[in-house]
């Protein structure tokens, strides 16, 4: 990969024969490279044809950066050679900092969610316009999540009779018909970087028109991380806040409803990169992911049935 490093130095002399250090970052088809010497503060990036949403980061940085949400930059970028060159916004997430006390890592979950209210608060016609966005949370794609889960973690042999006991249609309906804003997509400990105290979102690329519950319950049920019921209502009341949401029992039940959908897709993800593209490291997080979706479908009568099936799995998944 030299050839990406000489293209670097050609779009910025200034870091010519610095030193590049691979950062391994979650399941796609990304290669990252930290700098350091005199190409310190940046981050090289080659993206394969897996995910056309790739090609879109670029101009996805430059319109939330225009609109003051807090982005890396996006120095230089090269389409055919699928390749950037950006700012480096730190090696620690909110992931880093899953050990420290509430009161420092409220203030940063605090810190991520006014970012996400501002993304969320931007015009969606402007960002069509722009031709930043992926295809739009609508019933189709709100169903296919539900089918990724059930292919890739429930097994085919079980979707006919979950979908027969459970309300996954309407629910895909329901959440359809709700009033949209711009979306993160993945918005969850991983994708909000943390330098000097403040924060910094990633991997928006796969933004879009959705609702606002869906970012807020990726980040507040977030398998990666443990949070208390409490540490989950204040974060959710401070995003209401933030955004006027203060409609408590309309936003807690699009809340629960987007954390069931995004726990669902979540659990299909861990399966097939699990499973199908051999990176095992995904599995260890299936009994937490499972045990979350499982304990919101008890509270909801008409979920009731997919908390046992979904125990079930887990277990059969990893023995």
């Amino acid at each position: 990969m030299t050839e990406i490093f000489e293209w670097v130095g050609s779009v910025c002399p200034a870091a010519a024969g610095g030193t590049w250090a691979p950062v391994d970052h979650g399941g796609s088809d990304r290669r990252f490279w930290r700098g350091s010497g005199c190409a310190a503060g940046l981050v090289a990036v080659h993206y394969g044809e897996e995910k056309a949403e790739n090609g879109r980061y670029a101009p996805c940085a430059d319109f939330l950066h225009r609109h003051g949400v807090r982005v890396p930059a996006v120095l230089a970028h090269d389409a055919p050679g699928r390749r950037m060159l950006m700012e480096d916004a730190g090696a620690e997430d909110l992931w880093s900092h899953r050990e420290e006390t509430w009161l420092v890592r409220g203030e940063l979950y605090g810190k991520a969610l006014a970012q996400l209210a501002r993304m969320h608060a931007l015009d969606l016609r402007e960002a069509d316009a722009g031709q930043v966005l992926c295809e739009p949370f609508d019933q189709d794609l709100y169903f296919w999540e539900q089918e990724y889960f059930c292919g890739h973690f429930l097994g085919a042999e079980k979707t006919a009779a979950v979908r027969a006991a459970v309300p996954m249609d309407i629910q895909a309906r329901d959440l359809a018909a709700l009033p949209r804003v711009l979306v993160h997509r993945d918005f969850q400990s991983q994708n909000v970087m943390v330098k000097d105290g403040q924060v910094t979102l990633i991997d928006f690329q796969g933004m879009r028109a959705g609702l606002a519950g869906y970012d807020v319950a990726s980040l507040l049920f977030d398998p990666y991380v443990a949070l208390s019921t409490k540490e989950r209502g204040e974060l959710s009341d401070a995003y209401a806040a933030l955004t006027g949401r203060e409609d408590s029992e309309v936003w807690q039940a699009e809340l629960e409803a987007c954390a069931r959908q995004r726990l669902m897709q979540a659990l299909g993800a861990y399966g097939f990169l699990g499973v199908e593209k051999g990176k095992p490291a995904f599995l260890q997080y299936i009994p937490v992911a499972s045990e979350r979706l499982a304990a919101l479908c008890e509270k909801n009568e008409e979920w009731q049935p997919l908390a046992r099936t979904v125990r079930e799995a887990a277990r059969n998944f990893l023995s």
